[in-house]
């Protein structure tokens, strides 16, 4: 390809209000003065506009033509719109955008963090609007095409919408830092707002550092790319209850690209946000409020005296837009205010620019050929590499006048250098552990007569003199990451597959690679990279394992290790426990300890509780208060209070309690001379709360807000002026016991009682565990009688995952189980026909379905389980005891399900009987009349009641 830049000039680019894509409003124009570059021949710049006659079309199509727009400094673009070529057949269907500072070290645009590639035309003359978000802040744009109309050629008429940016810079050496000093008065122990933005190569640095007299303070640092942040509210010296909290968030930080931070603070609430990973936590601290100095340092700690507690050093890159509650740090020092100190060291206002090329290799079939001088009698090479995979070949050196050559590859994250040559035994090297990081490491190579070393990242790892050649001769090429796939040609052999990942800072024979020269085709030969970038991903962030599972990745996906936390799937999603002991029972379980879930896939951990399979199946939930516990001396100023503590949460029981049918629990109150109520005025001397934090006073065996026990409802008590038998208030004992079974109220959490203050008066309680039975789950069902017969209900959310099971019977030969669209998204469940269930879907990779097939049909009015679930590694499809079906997600693709309209449920002709369940959304049918209850659990595991006729 040949670089041909043009000469200023100047147009008209319109600002767009994008909020909506149906209805652009123009603001206003503005004028903007920008190079035009590309990869093949010279075009008018006006002529690329969207319905300007003509466009961007190259003689030669293929994946490595290119489109760049310089708009002379850096905007914020916030859409880009593309069109075919005027009157041709040349158009692009999918193209990848890129943006750069410099016109160097470009980035790829990604939408959702992981969709890398944009829908482009159908035709030459329709115009496809993209609107980004977030915005992109660069100066060059660069449109690179995927796919394009295979009966005709690349073509673009492009057009980009957008702002001015304003930015403020600078840029630190690693030696200098700003100490910004404030005014007192100004000083908001409470509240304070920090944001910034920072660009390096460097994987460790201060970016900000804050402390007072007494072990306050925050740190903001990078450490191996990611940004930790500390902060301590109190006194260093307390206690490890009041340890400082750190928090590590973002991932390869250290790309030379621009990332935001948000620091917003009230009290010990702080709102930490990087780029679009947002994270809010509560500080440790014996205070709500920070005692911290009048001065605050940015890119390192310089002050003298300063003692800090971790190894640290100085920021190296630069800052943009630094501002402390609404101050523009950056001004103040550009413009020599006095209250603001640097440090020793170079500070400029300017940021420089990178000073290597990177270079990605995108797949197992990417290599990098190089040549080098040929039959010296060393061999040595140098370069950097950071990746993901484990295992893959770095580097093949063929040699002259001897078979064999040189191998440099990984092997399970470690380096192993092997010196082959037919007939002998090989000499290997291992150096390294854990290269697969995703960090930068350094490996320099070299080989001479007798002599055979690695450096990995400064330490060296060599053969024994006897293991080294005899006699060594360099060869004329030197292949990078991989072997070309017909090698004849060559020499290059390698027992892996290639390697995946970015390399930089190429050194053959102590002579740097000029890569740009090989992007240019002067030099060397390549296929399937990507030169000027490194496309490096972390896909662990955010974490898509559920239920604490731990993430590993490659270079393509990642993969959860469901290991001992309770569940399982792709994603950690699945229970693999049942919800009740009704579950249980329905599995043929006999009576025992067994984990519950339950709220299945949901947020909350599994407990362990007793299941009583008698002939309703019991769920035992025991506390710490089973014992009869006895109280004296108490009176309304000095009352007591007994608290219980279950085996779960009140999360869990909540979610257990909501699950069962039936719950109670028997509390009994004994007593002499100890009442429950003051017969004066009515005021309760004791009471119970329930898992509301309310105050119940009615006792056992009563209904709420009666204030009686079970013997004033029954009319039996003890002494008939009263409705408890304590009331009544005689030197005997006695007592009032029965069960609470009001579920909204259970379980008792505290029991408060007041009256054992006078001679003679005592009291003693008991409560027993909380039981509950049935499942709500359970054969709730809905018939389908006619074609027009369906249900529907609020929006299905499963935006990352969501899975859902029922059971069906059915004499009909198809018809749709559920379905919920979007605008352009939707799901489906339905009988295709007799033999076939199937789960069609679409979350923007266009569609996609997955069928199961049995061998005998589905519609003989037999009960079938159906199981679907859908989440960003894949979809799977489950009926009765069938294979499931799997179908793998796209590794770049759309992963959020948007669904707006309801969800319907037996729509299109089927007649069946529908027992439906959900672990990330679940309804319970039944009907009464024309009256239908529904019990929807969202995403968010929370629980709301409607009602509909």
């Amino acid at each position: 390809p040949i670089y041909i830049t043009f000469l200023f000039l100047c147009v008209f680019l319109p600002l767009w209000d994008v909020s909506s894509f149906g209805n652009l409003t123009l603001i206003h124009e503005q004028i903007f003065f920008f190079f035009l570059t590309n990869s093949s021949l010279p075009i008018s710049p006006i002529s690329l506009l969207i319905k300007g006659a003509g466009g961007w079309s190259p003689l030669v199509s293929n994946k490595y033509q290119w489109l760049q727009i310089d708009l002379g400094e850096r905007m914020e673009i916030t859409s880009v719109a593309t069109q075919g070529g005027y009157g041709s057949s040349n158009w692009v269907t999918s193209y990848l955008l890129m943006f750069s500072d410099s016109g160097r070290n470009w980035k790829q645009y990604r939408q959702e963090d992981s969709i890398w590639g944009f829908a482009g035309n159908a035709n030459a003359d329709s115009v496809v609007y993209c609107r980004l978000q977030p915005s992109i802040k660069a100066r060059f744009l660069r449109f690179i095409p995927l796919e394009w109309n295979p009966k005709g050629r690349i073509g673009m008429r492009i057009e980009v919408f957008g702002c001015a940016y304003r930015s403020e810079v600078v840029d630190l050496d690693g030696k200098s830092s700003l100490l910004y000093r404030f005014d007192q008065k100004s000083l908001s122990p409470i509240k304070d707002i920090i944001s910034l933005k920072f660009k390096t190569t460097q994987s460790y640095g201060v970016l900000l550092h804050w402390e007072g007299l007494n072990g306050d303070h925050i740190t903001l640092e990078l450490r191996r790319g990611k940004l930790y942040f500390l902060i301590n509210s109190g006194d260093a010296k307390l206690a490890s209850s009041h340890a400082p909290t750190s928090l590590t968030l973002g991932s390869l930080l250290d790309d030379q690209h621009w990332h935001s931070v948000l620091i917003q603070r009230l009290g010990r609430q702080v709102n930490l946000t990087v780029d679009e990973h947002k994270h809010h936590f509560h500080a440790q601290g014996e205070f709500g409020y920070l005692h911290l100095d009048y001065e605050i340092s940015f890119g390192g700690i310089p002050a003298p005296g300063k003692s800090v507690s971790f190894p640290h050093k100085n920021f190296h890159g630069c800052l943009e837009n630094l501002y402390y509650n609404g101050v523009d740090i950056i001004d103040l020092v550009d413009t020599v205010v006095l209250y603001l100190e640097p440090s020793p060291g170079n500070v400029s206002f300017s940021c420089s620019q990178p000073q290597s090329v990177p270079v990605t290799f995108l797949s197992p079939r990417s290599y990098l050929a190089l040549p080098g001088a040929s039959r010296e009698d060393e061999v040595s090479a140098t370069f950097q590499f950071r990746t993901w995979n484990k295992a893959g070949l770095l580097l093949f050196s063929e040699l002259q006048l001897v078979s064999g050559g040189l191998l440099l590859f990984l092997n399970d994250g470690k380096l192993k250098l092997n010196l082959y040559r037919p007939g002998k035994l090989p000499s290997d090297i291992t150096a390294g552990v854990g290269l697969n990081d995703g960090q930068w490491h350094s490996v320099s190579l070299f080989a001479k007569r007798n002599y055979l070393s690695v450096t990995v990242d400064g330490q060296v790892a060599s053969a024994a003199p006897s293991m080294g050649p005899e006699h060594i001769y360099s060869g004329g090429s030197y292949y990078f990451g991989g072997c070309p796939d017909n090698s004849v040609a060559s020499k290059c052999r390698s027992p892996l597959s290639g390697f995946q990942g970015c390399m930089r800072l190429i050194s053959i024979s102590h002579k740097v690679v000029d890569l740009i020269s090989v992007q240019q085709g002067s030099l060397g030969n390549f296929s399937d990279l990507q030169i000027d970038s490194c496309g490096i991903t972390d896909r662990c962030l955010p974490n898509y394992c559920e239920h604490g599972g731990e993430c590993s990745q490659s270079w393509d996906t990642f993969h959860c290790n469901c290991a001992n936390t309770g569940y399982s799937g792709a994603t950690c999603h699945n229970s693999i426990y049942e919800q009740s002991c009704e579950a249980y029972k329905h599995r043929g379980n006999t009576s025992g300890f067994y984990y519950i879930d339950s709220d299945g896939s949901g947020p909350l951990e599994p407990f362990l509780l007793y299941c009583n399979m008698t002939e309703t199946a019991w769920t035992i939930i025991q506390h710490n208060g089973s014992d009869i516990t006895r109280v004296r001396n108490t009176n309304p100023e000095n009352p007591y209070a007994g608290s219980f503590k279950y085996v779960a949460s009140l999360e869990q029981l909540q979610a257990t309690i909501n699950h069962a049918e039936y719950c109670e629990q028997e509390l009994t109150y004994y007593c002499r001379k100890s009442r429950l109520v003051n017969e004066k005025d009515g005021t309760p001397l004791s009471w119970w709360v329930g898992r509301t934090n309310e105050t119940q006073t009615y006792w056992g065996g009563s209904l709420p807000d009666l204030q009686k026990c079970a013997c004033g409802l029954e009319g039996n008590c003890i002494d008939s002026q009263y409705s408890c038998n304590c009331d009544a208030d005689r030197n005997e004992w006695t007592n009032d016991t029965g069960f609470l079974s009001y579920k909204e109220h259970l379980p008792v959490t505290k029991i408060v009682i007041t009256d054992t203050h006078r001679p003679h008066s005592e009291a003693a309680y008991k409560l027993g565990p909380l039981l509950c039975r049935g499942d709500r789950l359970f054969w709730n069902s809905a018939s389908f009688n006619t074609e027009a017969s369906y249900l529907h209900f609020p929006t299905f959310h499963g935006e990352l995952s969501a899975d859902v099971s029922f059971f069906f019977k059915t004499t009909a030969s198809s018809g749709v189980f559920l379905e919920n669209l979007g605008i352009t998204d939707y799901i489906r469940i339905e009988l295709r026909s007799p033999a076939v269930v199937t789960f069609s879907f679409d979350v923007g990779n266009g569609p996609s379905e997955i069928s199961v097939q049995s061998p005998t049909h589905f519609n003989d009015n037999q009960w079938h389980h159906v199981r679907v679930e859908r989440n960003i590694k894949e979809a799977s499809v489950q009926v009765d005891q069938l294979s499931p079906r799997r179908q793998p997600a796209p590794a770049d693709g759309h992963v959020l399900l948007q669904l707006n309209s309801q969800l319907f449920v037996g729509r299109w002709s089927l007649f069946l009987v529908l027992y439906l369940i959900s672990e990330s959304f679940w309804v319970c049918l039944f009907f009464f009349a024309s009256f239908l209850i529904i019990l929807q659990k969202l995403s968010t595991m929370t629980f709301k009641e409607f009602s509909l006729t």
